[in-house]
């Protein structure tokens, strides 16, 4: 259990600092209007970004 929350929360840390790269437009793969430098992805990915860092969190208790 401790092993899957530990790489669900990585895998979803990880999206969520995609989601900023594309918001802050330092990532544009692919370079799509959607995501591209809307400050709006920028603050979904970092709170996807905390409940990723919540579930390691989680996993190493």
């Amino acid at each position: 259990m401790k092993l899957a929350l530990r790489i669900g929360g990585v895998l979803i840390a990880l999206l969520g600092l995609h989601w900023v790269s594309e918001g802050t437009g330092v990532l544009a793969y692919p370079q799509s209007p959607l995501m591209y430098l809307h400050p709006m992805w920028t603050y979904i990915g970092l709170a996807t970004m905390v409940s990723g860092g919540a579930l390691i969190w989680l996993s190493q208790r």
